[in-house]
């Protein structure tokens, strides 16, 4: 793949997320939350069921199912909690701060399975904690929504994990 096509094709990418976001905001003038998570869940569980129908493996393992109870249940937090917390935050604000979830991962895995964390990941944290202050204009900036996105990311961090672990 040429440099041109990989640059357009995560430009594109990025345009779709947030599109994504805007419309998670835009749903709330129509729907209530759970409303529209359940939407969510209902159009993906579509999307993805010739797949699963194609899949004609066995489970593996007797922990299989309380495994995928756990996967499930973080990602059903998650996602209530992300959507909840467009009620009370901008676009901006929530968009950024779930996707704090991607330099919470690793730290989850270090808490949960010892994983230790890189050296950029520690500068890429405290990165991440600076960009959260400058968009809410400090710890008393933070509203409600900003906290509840904080907190869809620390469960989006630990599902990923959970479902490392589940796919082992």
């Amino acid at each position: 793949m040429s440099r041109t096509r990989a640059n357009l094709l995560l430009l594109f990418a990025a345009a779709l997320w947030g599109f994504g976001n805007v419309s998670q905001k835009m749903v709330l003038v129509h729907l209530d939350a759970l409303s529209a998570v359940g939407l969510r869940c209902l159009i993906g569980g579509l999307l993805v069921l010739p797949f699963v129908l194609m899949e004609r493996r066995l489970p593996l393992g007797p922990d299989y199912f309380s495994s995928l109870a756990k996967v499930c249940a973080l990602f059903a937090i998650s996602i209530t909690l992300q959507q909840l917390c467009y009620l009370g935050a901008s676009v901006t604000n929530a968009s950024f701060l779930v996707s704090t979830a991607t330099v919470m991962t690793p730290l989850a895995a270090w808490f949960l399975v010892g994983e230790r964390p890189t050296a950029s990941l520690t500068v890429a944290a405290g990165l991440t904690v600076v960009g959260a202050l400058l968009l809410s204009d400090g710890i008393a900036g933070f509203s409600s929504g900003d906290l509840t996105a904080v907190l869809s990311a620390a469960c989006y961090a630990l599902w990923a994990v959970e479902l490392g672990r589940h796919m082992q």
